[in-house]
């Protein structure tokens, strides 16, 4: 399973900025901790 993630920046450079400080990190986190908890599931689930 792959995910993916698209989106494009509002505000120009600022927000591509903003993207790269904040956003990116939050979203790698979010995306690895909600693989964590869908394999759980999966794993329950046999």
């Amino acid at each position: 399973m792959m995910d993916t993630f698209q989106y494009k920046s509002p505000f120009g450079p600022i927000g591509v900025l903003a993207d790269k400080m904040f956003l990116e990190k939050y979203m790698r986190a979010f995306i690895v901790s909600r693989a964590k908890a869908l394999k759980k599931i999966a794993e329950n689930m046999q």
